[in-house]
Formats: structure tokens, C-alpha cells, sequence
């Protein structure tokens, strides 16, 4: 009876011993993050469009074969900040509503894009119509070396033609180089948002689909610029071509041949503006996909704008709280950090609960820094510190205080590890 009563005292101590070394738990101040996904107005390239036209003041010279006047732009649109906004069509969601990633949350009212797309198509025709008509030009002059007066004509009409087509690839390119550093940027900061993702947690499918979006239309615009810049010195080689031809046409019927090879060389160049004109019909299909507003993430509407708003690019049209684990920021002194690692489990208390809620350390900052002022510590606010990110098993309150108990996976220093 003796032998076991020291046994068990010999056990015991070993178990004492082995606690001695264990490491201690920090208990700290923490905040539950408060953070909110928006879904913004993009930026959409609006056609400029004439609003003086059909009113007696239009001022710019009238074409009577396109019905346009040489003044593109009008004081209308400044006035009532056309152009400058995008009108909400009709807002899909209110506060409070629950939406899942890919829902539709609002849309933007299509028209000004419908009708950039119906200009881009009726360019596009015409310049698709410029290679024919230049052959049977061309045929004319097998035919008949007398209607180089009609000829002429052509030749002016192509020049025209080509102009316009150079101005209208010119403005394309502006667009093209305003809203690719904006797709860029925006592929950054999804790129940004999946690297935020802790390790082992699926990347969310709208932020694929966002990415391959905005990867996509990036190309898409990157191909355009390319055709484009491709195809401008061509032009330009062909308007220097045409008006030299226009002076031949002009000093005798008799280089009616040479004239003949000018309106050849048209021929290959407007069929090189045909497929180039592709490029802004494209462009406005990319801008018609923008429309459709949709949530990022499943979550909580927390903020909606309402239907007929006029929200400039990057504004706030819905504000949504995620469906997910909460995570939460503690500030952690040396003392405290030197007690703890990387994927240490945590426990949550607060005021709103009787219970605990388990969390996990995901997230250990890399510089000292004096804590906010809106945090809470318990440590005073003139210490740097290092913030640690705790990411609970289920969802808390937004904003509110807790105390944070975390196992640490190092003792206390100064603490006895010795097991003698």
C-alpha cells in the first residue's frame, strides 16, 4: 500500500513538472471588424452625342449625306451633367435583404451605351461598305476613262470617309487608354482581395468570375489598342495617297491609270478601317456588360441607393456585410506577442453572450505601430504594438468590444521552464 501511495506522489510531481513548462495564456482588448464589400459605379465611357440637333441655334457645318453637324458637343450636356453620372435603372435590393454572390443587386439605365453600340454598328457598316464601292470605282475606270470627274468625287468621298474613320479610331484609342489602366487596376485590387484570403479557405466564385472578367476585357482592349495603332499609319498612308491621286485627277484625264492604282490602294485600306472598326463596337459591348451590378459575396445589404439615382463612377451603390466567420484586430505588446504563434487557438467573450466563441490566430503583423485610438487595448495607446488578426468559427457582432483569451504556444519570460 506504501509503494503505491509514492508511485501515484512520484506521478503527480512529473504532471507538476510538465505544467511548470506549459505555456500561460494572454488575455487582451479586441474589436470585431466592421468590414462592408460595396458594389460601385463603374467607369463607363459615354458617348458624346449632339443635343443641339434639330433646334435652330446648331451651330457647325451640316452634312446632308449623315445628318451631323461638325460641333459633336453641346452646352446641354454640361448643363445637366450627361456623360458625367450613370442613372440607376432600378435598385434590386433594400437594407436588410439577404443576396447571394452573382445576385443582381441593381442596374444602370442601358440607353446611352445601347445607343453608343447602334453608332459603332452604323460606322462599322459604312466603313464595311467603302471597299466595294471603291472596286466598282475602280472597274469604272476600265470601263470608261471619261467619268474621271465622277471619280473624283469618289476620291473625295473616300478621303472624308477615311478622315472621319481616323477620328472616330482616335477617339476609341482615348477610351481605350483611360479605361485600361482602370480594368487593370481593378484586376488588382480582386487579385489583392483573393491574396487576403486565409490559407485553406476557397476563393470565392464571384471574385473568380470578377477576375475573369476583368482579365478578359482587359485583353479585349488590349487586342483593339493594338488594331488600332496598326491601323492608323495605315490610314494615314492612305489619306496622303488619296489626296496625291486627287491632284493627278486633277492635271490630266490622261494619268487616269495612276489614279486608277490610287483608288487600289484605297481599296486595301478601307478594308483594313472595315476590321479595324470592329474594335469600338467590342468596347461598347464590354461597357453594355457593366450594366448589371452584382453582389460580390453573400451577405446582408446593409446601405442601398435607390432607383433614379445619379451616381458618379465609384460611388456607393450597395453596401453588404458578409455571410462569413468574423475576424476580429487585437493590438498585442511585446511581452504578449513573444507568448504566442501563428495558428494559436483563441476564445471570445463580450457582453452581448454568456458563452465563449472559439477563433484562431490567421494573421500576425510584421511592424510596431501606435494603436488607433478607436481601438480597444489594455495597454496605453502611446506602447507600439503589433496587430494580430483573430478569425472566429461563426459570426459576432460588428464593431463591438470583446476579450480575447489566447492559448499562446510560448510561456510567459521569466517564467520557470525548468522541471526541477
Amino acid at each position: 500500500m506504501t509503494a503505491r501511495r509514492y508511485a501515484a506522489l512520484a506521478t503527480g510531481l512529473v504532471l507538476l513538472a510538465g505544467c511548470a513548462s506549459a505555456p500561460s495564456g494572454v488575455v487582451v482588448s479586441g474589436t470585431v471588424d466592421d468590414t462592408l464589400t460595396t458594389v460601385t459605379v463603374p467607369n463607363l465611357a459615354v458617348p458624346a452625342v449632339n443635343l443641339d440637333a434639330g433646334f435652330t441655334d446648331v451651330t457647325g457645318a451640316y452634312n446632308p449625306v449623315t445628318g451631323r453637324t461638325s460641333n459633336q458637343y453641346s452646352g446641354v450636356g454640361t448643363t445637366y451633367s450627361i456623360g458625367t453620372t450613370a442613372r440607376l435603372a432600378a435598385v434590386k435590393v433594400s437594407q436588410g435583404d439577404t443576396v447571394k454572390a452573382g445576385d443582381v443587386v441593381a442596374t444602370i439605365d442601358p440607353a446611352p451605351l445601347q445607343a453608343q453600340l447602334a453608332a459603332a454598328k452604323a460606322d462599322a457598316a459604312v466603313a464595311s461598305a467603302q471597299p466595294d464601292l471603291l472596286g466598282d470605282a475602280i472597274d469604272t475606270t476600265y470601263d470608261n476613262q471619261a467619268t474621271i470627274a465622277d471619280n473624283r468625287a469618289k476620291v473625295v468621298d473616300a478621303i472624308s470617309t477615311l478622315t472621319k474613320a481616323k477620328a472616330k479610331l482616335v477617339k476609341a484609342r482615348r477610351t481605350i487608354d483611360k479605361n485600361l489602366p482602370k480594368a487593370k487596376a481593378g484586376l488588382a485590387q480582386v487579385e489583392a482581395a483573393i491574396a487576403q484570403i486565409p490559407a485553406g479557405v476557397p476563393v470565392p466564385d464571384e471574385l473568380l468570375a470578377q477576375k475573369q472578367a476583368l482579365t478578359a476585357a482587359i485583353k479585349k482592349m488590349t487586342a483593339g489598342l493594338k488594331q488600332i495603332k496598326a491601323a492608323l499609319p495605315k490610314l494615314d498612308k492612305g489619306l496622303r495617297q488619296a489626296r496625291a491621286g486627287l491632284k493627278k485627277l486633277d492635271d490630266a484625264k490622261a494619268k487616269i491609270v495612276d489614279a486608277r492604282g490610287t483608288l487600289e490602294g484605297l481599296q486595301d485600306v478601307a478594308t483594313i478601317q472595315a476590321g479595324a472598326m470592329q474594335v469600338p463596337i467590342e468596347l461598347a459591348r464590354v461597357q453594355l456588360g457593366l450594366t448589371n451590378l452584382v453582389a460580390p459575396v453573400n451577405g446582408v445589404v446593409v446601405q442601398a441607393a435607390s432607383t433614379g439615382d445619379a451616381l458618379a463612377p465609384g460611388a456607393t451603390v450597395v453596401s453588404i456585410r458578409e455571410s462569413a466567420p468574423s475576424t476580429l484586430t487585437a493590438w498585442l505588446s511585446g511581452t504578449q506577442l513573444a507568448q504566442i504563434c501563428d495558428g494559436d487557438s483563441a476564445s471570445i467573450a463580450g457582453d452581448w453572450t454568456t458563452t465563449t466563441v472559439p477563433a484562431t490566430v490567421t494573421r500576425i503583423g510584421t511592424s510596431w505601430q501606435y494603436p488607433p485610438t478607436s481601438v480597444a487595448t489594455d495597454e496605453v495607446h502611446l506602447t507600439r504594438a503589433v496587430e494580430v488578426q483573430f478569425t472566429a468559427t461563426g459570426q459576432l457582432p460588428a464593431g463591438v468590444p470583446v476579450e480575447i483569451t489566447i492559448a499562446g504556444c510560448r510561456p510567459a519570460a521569466g517564467t520557470d521552464t525548468t522541471n526541477g
